[in-house]
Formats: structure tokens, sequence, C-alpha cells
């Protein structure tokens, strides 16, 4: 959302005006505004680096600088021609000078539903969340009634009905300890009366069951199929197929919250390793595996990349991420994603030595070709998750699940010749400090974010076609940043690298 250089020119020049003696005079409203702002600097965060960390990396000051200057910052143009305030004019002037993107409502509207979906995500104690508890990392971003509110809000809007009662409740009590100043409970009471309703409705069509988990930002490709809570008792086959596939969701919250759906049968029965993989390359230094699933496996490598070579994919990917996008309708232009909320960015082989190296490892690991040039897989994707990042469950194949007329007239020929994505390669290039794990709903699997090591599955059966078993999704990021790498690789280039199965159903 924001370029580093213009964030940290902001913060500074907000810095300087906050410690100025002429805002300290003036109206409630800068008072308001500079109080809010001063939330990061209560930490104890002296460095304009840190300060960016903390705005970036906590859900809650993220949500506070861009209501500060989205609504807040309408306010203080409003009324600041209104006294002599030259100071703060002439800093308010020079931000429209800044090289950064200012946020819009969209941009706020995002940053609440983010909140939504932690909550619900990792089921977040309230009254913990809007003191500025995030999952045990405390900061001084606290909620006021009105934020509740309007995240309350959201989460109707949603259809989160029960998570908007709470919302509102946390609301009302709020009014009433600020005294109704940012809003008042009378205010409150109407917007909970509709919500409790709603939810009582909900819960009497269902027989008295919870609400169904819905997707907060719509369903991911390759959503129809199965998922389930069942355990299994046979550790060769992960969890029961007899599923649900509204349970997908269920099981994908489940599992970004580190609980276990497979049985301990099962999940004793998972190994690490050393592998030489078959390839003299790696004799003497061993890959490092870890098994996270068996059929289909999943598998985690560890210390697949340097710290000096994640920093360079870093810096030269970061002037190019730009907002993740989706193919349109029937399959024509492409449209800013809702499903995946981050920025990618896509890197040649014949750029970097070092992009070249990497693809030979990943041949090597994993025994299919990446010639770029042959079309035998697609260019490095980068991809930066921020504080509420995610990516919905999906599948990572393309062509598997579309019919005969979808391939001949919604799909580019070029994408026809290189086939479907055989195999997903994904490195992940720091760690996460809570949240943003990679969690297999159908299979009861997570792969938790290191940095350095890369995870690896087929996206298809043996026989060709796609396995559905593979949905996938990005947990959100609960605190701090995700980077990631994908290399997905395609069937183009893989005869003879990957035989067929036995049956037909392989």
């Amino acid at each position: 959302m924001f370029r580093n250089t213009g964030l940290r020119m902001l913060v500074t020049m907000l810095t300087s005006v906050s410690t100025g003696s002429t805002v300290s005079t003036g109206p409630r409203i800068f008072r308001r505004y500079l109080s809010a702002y001063e939330q990061v600097a209560a930490e104890q965060v002296t460095t304009e680096e840190g300060i960016v960390e903390r705005l970036a990396g906590n859900p809650l000051h993220s949500f506070h600088l861009i209501k500060r200057m989205t609504v807040d910052w309408k306010h203080i143009e409003a009324n600041v021609n209104n006294d002599n305030w030259k100071d703060v004019t002439k800093a308010m002037a020079g931000v429209e000078q800044l090289p950064l993107m200012i946020p819009e409502e969209d941009d706020l509207h995002g940053a609440s539903q983010a909140l939504v979906r932690l909550h619900d995500t990792y089921n977040l104690n309230m009254s913990q969340l809007v003191e500025g508890n995030i999952g045990g990392v405390k900061s001084f971003a606290e909620l006021s009634a009105q934020d509740c509110l309007y995240i309350g809000k959201h989460s109707f809007n949603l259809q989160l009905y029960r998570r908007a009662v709470q919302w509102f409740e946390e609301a009302y009590i709020l009014a009433g300890k600020e005294h109704n100043v940012t809003v008042s409970q009378g205010q409150v009471s109407e917007f909970l009366n509709t919500a409790l309703r709603a939810h009582e409705k909900i819960t009497a069509e269902s027989g008295g069951n919870k609400e169904k988990p819905r997707q907060l930002a719509g369903a991911g490709s390759g959503s129809s199929g199965d998922g389930t809570t069942n355990v299994a008792s046979d550790p060769n086959k992960g969890i029961s197929s007899d599923h649900k596939a509204w349970e997908d969701a269920d099981n994908f919250q489940a599992l970004c919250r580190g609980e276990n759906l497979r049985s301990e049968a099962y999940i004793s029965s998972l190994t690490c390793y050393y592998d030489h993989r078959g390839e003299a390359y790696f004799y003497l230094m061993p890959a490092k595996v870890e098994r996270l699933h068996h059929e289909p496996e999943i598998l985690k490598f560890h210390h697949m990349l340097s710290d000096a070579e994640i920093r360079q994919i870093k810096e030269i990917a970061k002037p190019l991420l730009a907002r993740s996008m989706v193919q349109g309708k029937q399959g024509k232009g492409n449209t800013v994603s809702n499903t995946r909320t981050s920025k990618v960015a896509w890197l040649d082989d014949s750029l970097r030595p070092l992009f070249q190296r990497i693809s030979r490892r990943i041949s090597l690991i994993t025994g299919l070709s990446l010639d770029i040039q042959q079309k035998h897989a697609e260019l490095l994707q980068v991809a930066n998750y921020g504080v509420g990042g995610h990516y919905n469950p999906h599948v990572d194949y393309l062509l598997a699940d579309k019919t005969e007329y979808e391939l001949k007239h919604n799909i580019d020929p070029r994408e026809l010749n290189m086939g479907d994505r055989i195999a997903t390669f994904m490195f992940y290039l720091n760690d996460v400090s809570l949240g943003g794990a990679t969690a297999f709903p159908r299979l009861g699997a997570a792969a938790w974010p290191s940095k350095g090591s890369a995870v690896f599955w087929y996206n298809l059966r043996r026989s060709g076609a796609g396995d559905t078993r593979t949905l996938h999704g990005a947990c959100p990021v609960l605190h701090g940043s995700k980077w990631v790498s994908n290399k997905w690789i395609r069937e183009k280039g893989q005869f003879l690298r990957r035989s067929c199965g036995r049956t037909p159903d392989a």
C-alpha cells in the first residue's frame, strides 16, 4: 500500500509536528489525532524503520494509520484554516509531495475486513484485542467504541452475525467507559439489536448449530469437493474422506489456529530425514526433509535458500511488486484479487544467475524439468502478505477442472501448450511472527513458515487429473509480514520424469 521511503518521510514529519509547541495548544481534534499517532511512539520505538515495522506489522496500528489518513485527515484539513496554524499547514502541504500513495476509503474497508478475518480465524479474545493484545503480542494500539462499531458493521455485512454481536457488545461497553465521546450507547444499541435478531434467526434455522463458516472474500478456485473434521485411524490415509464441502473452511481455520485434525498414529508416522534424492549434488550436502503428509505426498525441505540469496530475491522483487490479480470473466482480462490479499512480482531466470541456480536446485531435488526457455515452468513469483494478508483455499492446477468448451474458448493456446501445473514448489523467505501457515484443509496438514525452507507437492494425480485433496490456502498473517516465492512446474517437459500410475485414477 505504501512505498517505504514515502512512509518514513511522513512518519518523520508527523513526529516533528507532534512535538511542536504550536500543536499542543490546538483544538481537541488535533490533540486526539496526535495522541492516536503517539501510540506507536509509546512503545519505545526510536528509529524510523522501527516505527514503520510497528505500523506495518500490527493489524491495529495499520487500521489506525489508514483511518487517520482517510477519515481524521479530512477533519484536520477542514479545521486547520480556522486557526493560525502555520507550521501544521506547511507540514500538511508537504504531504501531497511525498512519494507515496495516500490510502483511500477502500483501504480502510480492507483494514477492517482484515481485523474481522483475524478475529474470526484465530478466535481472538475480544477484550484483549480492543486493549491492543494481538495473540499475546501487546501494544498501545487500543480500539475505541467507534472503531468497534465500524468493524462490527463489516462483520455483519459478511454475515458473521455472531462475531458482529461481539463487536457491537464491546462497542456498547466502551461507549459507556468513554462517556459516549466517539459514539453513543444508543447508536450502538440499534446495531446490536439488529445483529442479535439476525444471529437468532440463523441459529433457529440451523437447529441450534453454529453458523457455517464463510469465506470472507469469495471462494477460491477448486473450492468444490471434500473437507472433513474426522480423524483417521489408518496412518497411510490422513483424515477421512467422509465429509461435507462447507467444512473446508472450518478445517482451514482450525489448522490456522494450530489445531490437530489427524490421529496421533498418523502424526507419529511422519518423519524427518536426510535424503540425497538420487543426485550426486546432494551426496555431501543432503536435503533436510520433513514429511508433512503421505498421500498425496507433501514435503518440506529445510535450508533451501541462504540469507544472502533471500536478501537478493527481495531486493529485486520489491520495486516490481503489484497487487495480486485474478483472471476476469470468461478468462479475459485481469482484476484485483479479493481472495488473495498480497502483492506479487514475477522474476525471469534470465535476469540473474541466482534465479537459474534456484531453478536447477529445484530440478535436482524434485527430478522435474524447469527449463524456462522450453516453457517447462513458470517464472519465479515473489509474494508479500501484510497483516491480515491471506489466500482463500484453492487448488493450483489451471486446466484439469475446465470443460472442453472452456479449454477451447477461454484458455490461451500458450497455456494449453505448456500443460497444467503438475507441481508447486514454494519457498518461505522469512519467519512470520504469528499466523501465515499454508493449510491443507482436506488433508489436515499445515506448513508453518520458516526462513529458507520450501514446501513441495504435486497438484495432479499420476493420471493427469486434478488432485482436489491438495486444496490449500494461506492463513491470515496475524502479526508481522510474510514473504514467499513460488515456482509452478508445468506438464510439458516432464515425460518420463514422473511415471503414470497402475490404475486410471492413480
